[in-house]
């Protein structure tokens, strides 16, 4: 929304069948946030001893965050993919739930498996769950960006829109399906008129073949 963002994402790529996926939202915008956007991404780099256990990268990240910021907070969300075992392993830190649906028609499913954001308690202490995923299951991280842009009436895209959408076109491709959101979210909010965007927007869409 501006000319340096806040939010983050990032992978740590263990080898073709496994990788770490983070993505972070830091409050407010520009410079200051960037700027911890930054010490996140050097902090995630040095997790990648033991990308496969979500709750220890987040306690690492909260330990190398702590006492360097009190202006701001961060939300964060890191998904282990272990396509070995077809397995997500999922942990979020105040962050908007993972959303994943399912190749059968059916419903999505809202995973929050949150702990305290990172940054702000040395002894915050998270825990992971763990995803069975099959082929043509679809899966979305995202950043509170989409969920919390808002009409020219206030209301709020939220999750309910969200998942709906996601529900709707879970057949389309993955580029397809994000650029059909943003479209979608722009068109909600006026971002596609005069109306401006008023916070970051991060959308990570993965599919499993």
């Amino acid at each position: 929304m501006s000319a340096v963002a806040g939010d983050f994402y990032d992978f740590l790529s263990i080898d073709e069948m496994h990788v770490g996926i983070l993505v972070a939202d830091v409050t407010g915008h520009g410079v200051p946030a960037a700027l911890i956007a930054s010490m996140l991404k050097v902090a995630f780099a040095s997790q990648a001893a033991h990308a496969h256990d979500p709750a220890r990268v987040l306690t690492g990240l909260n330990g190398a965050l702590c006492g360097k910021f009190d202006a701001h907070y961060v939300t964060a969300a890191y998904l282990f993919v272990d396509m070995e075992e077809s397995l997500l392993h999922y942990s979020a830190a105040g962050h908007p739930p993972l959303m994943l649906a399912p190749r059968a028609v059916g419903n999505v499913q809202e995973i929050e498996e949150n702990g305290l954001m990172p940054g702000m308690f040395p002894e915050a202490a998270y825990s992971s769950v763990e995803i069975r995923v099959g082929p043509g299951d679809r899966c979305l991280l995202y950043t509170d960006g989409i969920l919390e842009a808002k009409n020219a009436s206030q209301e709020e895209f939220g999750r309910p829109r969200c998942r709906e959408f996601l529900e709707t076109h879970r057949d389309i491709p993955a580029a397809r399906f994000v650029n059909a959101l943003l479209d979608n979210i722009a068109s909600f909010s006026g971002h596609n008129s005069a109306r401006a965007q008023e916070d970051d927007i991060t959308l990570l869409v993965l599919d499993f073949q």
